[in-house]
């Protein structure tokens, strides 16, 4: 089992508003699980950010030649 640690975090009526319908939807039974799962989202967003500024075209080798 992975070890987990609890955190506090502001958000505002509309996150909260927005968090609250995906607990209502049944799809998620907790706010941690929303969150883990947009955290997880935002991961896969940043690497795929990353990887598109770390290719060669994006510095214009791909054009070279």
């Amino acid at each position: 089992m992975s070890v987990r640690r609890t955190v506090t975090v502001s958000i505002t009526p509309e996150q909260d508003a927005l968090l609250r319908a995906f607990l209502a939807s049944g799809r998620y039974r907790s706010i941690s699980e929303v969150l883990r799962s947009a955290l997880r989202l935002l991961e896969r967003d940043e690497a795929a950010t990353l990887a598109a500024i770390r290719s060669p075209a994006a510095h214009g080798e791909a054009n070279r030649g």
